[in-house]
Order: structure tokens, then sequence, then C-alpha cells
């Protein structure tokens, strides 16, 4: 019988206090001012990347470490299968994603509907599958808003252990948008610049400021896609009047936060998120396909495109003049991810809007390949910087 699951206490490591995961953190806006954060010793980390299969580096296969994340998202479960090559280097062995939807009822809801739960422990099953091909030593898994928020999450992650044989922890918002830096932050050309970077999920915004060493800012906001769909029901053709209404909720949650970034100070934007890199590759294809990825696989996972300002009102204007029927027909696009289009595309212009860049660049590594720089930093010597034992 399986045990039942008691979200531990944490200390905040930014104030100090200690907190509970669950339903009342995430349901306020969570920041931590850059002096807290840069204060903290474990946001510094050295230099972990991801790389092409012709960089390995000449160690036998057999002395390579391997670890399978998975990264249980509101919109999508993902599965990352990575070796390490002892000298800093990552080679992506496998990557997977299923479409869930976890959060498409239990955000609004706050429950886990049955077959939404059966649903995610199928999904896990086939992950779960590829990865065991790999045979990787260790396995981490981590869940976010969805679980987070759900009433029944604790019974998901018991069903989990307990059918899937996987232990899954449920991420606290300062944990999720650390691992998010850590893992954009290889992906990225930091140099001396300073990027902000928002990470637009089903049930949430994770905004971040950082540079090459630290992350120097974080904020977690309560407005994913997800959310957003359901709190100003996106269905059908949608006019400037409901447009402007979503927009209205997404600027007031975020630019608070954004002018708390803009104090920080940053060089350029980038967005993370599938719905962003589903939106990038639309603008910059044509009415008959979508723009290909770009960048060498494994590359720091990279996908090395970019949002302007213009393509999103574009955009916009384009997904709001259509039909759900018409939206779940573009080609090359998953039809699970018609009805977040379009609140994708308001959240993502709302913020660049706030930060008054004229565009974003458009990076796929976030949480998940954090779970693996997190692994690989604290598993091997001389790869991790000032870091306790675990974040």
């Amino acid at each position: 019988m399986a045990v039942a699951y008691e979200p531990p206490s944490i200390a905040h490591p930014c104030r100090g206090r200690r907190w509970k995961r669950g339903r009342p953190v995430c349901m306020l806006p969570f920041v931590c001012s850059s002096a807290e954060v840069r204060g903290q010793e474990h946001t510094t980390m050295s230099g972990l990347r991801f790389i092409n299969t012709s960089e390995q580096a000449p160690v036998a296969a057999g002395r390579r470490s391997r670890v399978a994340a998975y990264d249980l998202g509101s919109n999508s479960f993902h599965l990352l299968v990575v070796e390490a090559d002892g000298q800093g280097g990552l080679l992506l062995l496998e990557q997977a994603q299923e479409m869930v939807r976890l959060g498409a009822d239990s955000l609004r809801d706050g429950i886990i509907p049955e077959a939404s739960f059966a649903r995610g422990l199928e999904a896990l099953r086939r992950l779960r599958g590829l990865a065991d091909q790999h045979r990787p030593e260790s396995t981490v898994a981590v869940a976010t808003s969805a679980v987070r928020e759900a009433c029944n999450g604790a019974d998901f992650v018991n069903a989990i252990q307990r059918e899937v044989g996987l232990t899954v922890e449920v991420l606290d918002p300062f944990k999720e948008a650390t691992l998010i830096y850590w893992g954009a932050r290889q992906a990225l050309d930091l140099d001396k610049r300073k990027v902000a970077l928002f990470d637009v999920g089903g049930g949430s915004i994770k905004g971040l400021v950082g540079d090459a060493k630290e992350c120097l800012f974080a904020t977690s906001m309560p407005m994913g896609v997800l959310r957003l769909r359901d709190e100003c029901h996106f269905a059908g053709q949608m006019s400037r009047a409901d447009i402007l209404t979503a927009e209205t909720r997404v600027r007031v949650l975020a630019q608070p936060a954004i002018r708390q970034m803009q104090k920080v100070g940053f060089d350029f934007v980038t967005f993370t998120s599938g719905t962003a890199l589903a939106l990038a590759r639309l603008a910059k294809g044509s009415a008959g396909r979508v723009a290909p990825v770009a960048g060498k696989s494994g590359e720091g996972l990279g996908r090395h495109l970019a949002l302007s300002l213009d393509d999103l009102k574009t955009l916009e204007q384009r997904l709001a003049e259509a039909s759900d029927e018409e939206r779940a027909a573009i080609p090359g696009l998953s039809p699970l991810r018609a009805d977040t289009l379009l609140p994708g595309t308001v959240v993502l212009r709302t913020l660049l809007e706030l930060t008054d860049y004229p565009a974003a660049l458009v990076c796929e590594s976030a949480l998940k390949e954090g779970l693996v720089v997190n692994y690989f930093a604290h598993r091997d010597a001389g790869l991790a910087a000032d870091l306790p034992e675990e974040i």
C-alpha cells in the first residue's frame, strides 16, 4: 500500500522563513529580489553544456554517466536522457514529449480529473520505456503547477511511484525558477550580457534575470496559457475587446515584476517553452507550413529562432480571426496546442511590450535541461562551483 504523500516544509532560500509547497504558494506572485538571489550560494555554477556528437571527449562509453530527466509540466511531459563526457560536456541520447494537458482542468478546478490522471500515467509509462532502453544509472523527475495546485496531486505522485516506478518531486516556485535558469544559461551566449528570460508554461510564468555567472532575480506569476485560456474564455473567433480583456489580465500581473527586472537591468529578452517555440515556427513559416527548427541537434538544445513584436501582432490578429477548427488544422503544429496558441500569443506580446524590446530570442532549453545540469553538477567533482549538496 502506498504511503500518503505529505508536501515537506521548505526553508525559503531568500527570506529565511518556512512555507509549504501547495496551492497557497502558487496563488500569489513569488519574487526574489536581485540582492536576495545574488546572495544565495546555489545560484552560482561552472560551465556545463550540451554538445554535438562530433564534440565528444574521448572517454570510454562504459565510463560515462547517464541520467533520465522527466519534466511533468502542466501542458506536456518531457523526457531527456543525457550522458556526461566527464569534461563538462552533456550528450543528448533521447528526447521525447507527451502532450498530456494535465492542467487543462486541474488549474481551473483544483483537481486532476480521472481521464487526465490515467492519461498522465500512460504517458509516463511510454516515456519510461524509452528511457530504459538507454539504461540510465539515475533518474530525476519533477512536477510543476498542475500537480502542485491539485488537491489530488499527492495521489498522482503516489500513483506514479507505485505504477511507473518513478519518484517525483513537486517543485516549489523558487527551485523551479532556478532550474530554468541553469537550463537556459548553458544554451545562451551571455558573455558579459544579462538576459531577461520568461518561461511561459501552462500554469505559470517564470520571470528571471541572469548573467553568465548567476541568477540575479526570479519571480513566478500564476498566469500561464492554460490559465489565461480558462479565465478569459478563449473559444472561436475573438474580438479586439476580448483580446484587450486578456491582455489587461496579463499586464496587471506582469507589470510590477517586469519593473523590478528592469531595475536589475538586462540586455536582451528570451522566451522559453513549447508555446513560444510553436509560435516562433508559425510566425517564421507561411500559410502552408511552419518553419523548421534550426541549429545542430544537441547543441545546447537551442532552436535559434526569434519572435519580434511585429510577428506577434500579426500572428495574434490571424489567430483571433480564425475558428477553433482552423487553428487546429494549422500544418506542422500539434492540434493539442490549438486552444493555447492565441492565449500564448497574447501573453508573449504583452510581456515583450512591457519590456520595451522589439524582439525576443526563443530558447528551448529550460527546466528539463536544468534538471540534467543540476544532477551532473552535484554528481561529478569539478563541475560545480560553490554549490551545496542540493538546491
